[in-house]
């Protein structure tokens, strides 16, 4: 069987802006994934609400996703992909990190999985990076980050700068929804179900899964 792993923050856990809950399994988009690739492929799902790419934040601690995915490669291994959706909380982080400074962080997790004995035959993981689509506006989340909306719109060129260096494989979200005008950041169920079928599609090409 096909084992792939989400790794992210809040937006992979799934939580809906609107409500602020949770959304069930089926309607999150590593669920619609699932749903879509069938029962050959395991998606299994590690998203953690706060999580950075590789940043303390002193305000919440336990959330560098550096800290963790070599937990979570060995926990799961053998993984065939890890996709890696982080960034959103790095604009949060005290101190005024940038878009550049998130893509740095995302592509670092994906050379770790690279370098990992977690796939198959203890060879690395395939791995795929999702670039957050640019925040909306934050409300009363921009006390929290002030350059944060402005800042957002540069994930997509600074993810591609990087991860053309790197030769990681990306797909930018924007094409597929927006974040939710309440808050900014997060997504509606309706945007899961675009985001689920797109990531889809793309590990359907990556792994040669048609």
């Amino acid at each position: 069987m096909t084992a792939v792993c989400c790794y992210g923050d809040s937006n992979t856990w799934g939580l809906e802006a609107s409500t602020e809950a949770r959304l069930q399994r089926w309607r999150r988009w590593p669920g619609v994934m699932q749903r879509e690739l069938g029962d050959d492929v395991h998606v299994i799902e590690e998203g953690m609400s706060g999580r950075t790419t590789v940043f303390e934040d002193p305000f919440e601690p336990g959330r560098n996703g550096m800290t963790f995915l070599p937990v979570v490669l060995q926990t799961h291994a053998p993984l065939d992909l890890v996709i890696i959706w982080l960034g959103t909380n790095d604009l949060f982080v005290p101190g005024g990190l940038t878009a550049q400074d998130a893509a740095r962080g995302a592509i670092t997790l994906a050379e770790m999985v690279r370098a990992s004995d977690a796939g198959p035959d203890e060879d690395a993981p395939e791995v795929l990076v999702l670039i957050s689509p640019p925040f909306g506006p934050l409300g009363v989340l921009e006390a929290d980050s002030p350059h944060g909306e402005l800042e957002s719109r540069g994930f997509a060129d600074a993810y591609r700068r990087l991860a053309d260096d790197a030769q990681v494989p990306l797909l930018d979200l924007a094409p597929f929804a927006e974040s939710s005008p309440i808050d900014g950041i997060h997504f509606e169920a309706d945007a899961h179900e675009a985001i689920g079928l797109g990531v889809a599609a793309a590990v359907r090409d990556l792994l040669d899964l048609h």
